[in-house]
């Protein structure tokens, strides 16, 4: 009897996350499109996640454990090594799939054409408590690479599905990345296939406070992004006007973000090289969009040494919020 292998293969890689994963893994096997593998790659826990995970009786699990903690860009690696399915999706441990997510992403895929590597979804970002944030509404289709370039707009591996072929043809993901390393494999992707995306929100991204979460932790945030910009950013800040469809204000608004996440942590743990290069970040934005107050705010903030920036951003974002009351 020959083995029929899965259409699909989903890949959750988790750490501690035993509050959490269960919610993503009932969130796949509730889904509509019943054709898949789950593989659960579990990065050394120490709480009771094996336990939890364990508890789930459907042939379609399969449980991998690493024996010490390798970090998020090698547990995917270890559940692209195994996965079977013609088709790839990933699902953070913190994060939920709407029921008809992998339906609609199947057959999207299967009505575009075979370029179309990749396509991934709108998101609703939630809170603690399940509680609708925003809801984001990326959508930036076909050769998206000199785009990528300033933005992370595809966002979290959670939205995407894409065939296996293509990530045969990248090098996986980057494991000395701690911050970025989703980032770099959306960029390696670009370069040998074009994206699509669905103007739905099919995933729950969970907006939270974890310490060893790569997004909020200012170490790896630091880390991952020096490494990043040295690896994809060589030649955009020469030549940012040249690269990329986008217009120039939203470059500019993107190299922002850029040089304010390095500033933010940067100070926060001392690293000159990212406050250095988060200054250039601010420098080189304000040059793209010299009448931008917020730019000009941020730079000329940055000047007046580590211990004002802060402070200014701080003030920023308590007028932002006094704004949204009052506008409410």
């Amino acid at each position: 009897m020959v083995e029929t292998k899965p259409t699909v293969s989903v890949i959750i890689p988790t750490y501690n996350r035993e509050k959490l994963v269960c919610k993503a893994i009932d969130s796949v096997l509730q889904q509509t499109f019943l054709d898949f593998e789950l593989i659960i790659v579990d990065d050394a826990s120490i709480d009771r996640t094996q336990t939890i995970v364990n508890q789930f009786e459907d042939i379609r699990i399969r449980y991998l454990r690493h024996e010490k903690n390798a970090g998020e860009c090698a547990s995917r690696n270890t559940g692209l090594a195994v996965a079977q399915g013609r088709y790839i999706a990933f699902l953070d441990s913190d994060d939920e799939w709407l029921p008809d997510k992998l339906e609609k992403q199947v057959a999207q895929l299967e009505s575009v054409p075979e370029r179309v590597g990749a396509i991934y979804t709108w998101l609703q970002i939630v809170d603690e408590q399940g509680i609708l944030q925003k809801v984001r509404q990326p959508s930036i289709r076909g050769n998206i690479e000199q785009n990528l370039l300033y933005d992370n707009f595809v966002g979290t591996p959670s939205t995407l599905i894409v065939r296996s072929e293509y990530f045969e043809k990248t090098e996986k993901f980057d494991t000395r990345l701690r911050c970025c390393g989703d980032w770099d494999m959306w960029l390696q992707l670009a370069r040998v296939c074009d994206f699509d995306f669905i103007a739905e929100p099919l995933v729950q991204y969970r907006n939270h406070s974890e310490a060893n979460r790569g997004s909020t932790n200012s170490n790896s945030i630091v880390e991952g992004y020096l490494i990043f910009l040295k690896k994809h950013h060589t030649n955009l800040l020469k030549n940012y006007r040249q690269i990329g469809s986008i217009p120039l204000p939203q470059k500019a608004g993107y190299l922002l973000n850029v040089g304010r996440r390095l500033l933010c942590h940067g100070n926060k743990i001392q690293h000159h090289e990212a406050i250095s290069l988060g200054r250039k970040y601010l420098w080189i934005a304000l040059q793209a969009n010299p009448l931008s107050l917020q730019t000009a705010f941020h730079y000329f903030s940055s000047r007046l040494g580590n211990w004002i920036y802060p402070k200014a951003v701080r003030l920023e974002n308590k007028s932002k919020q006094l704004l949204v009351s009052i506008l409410k």
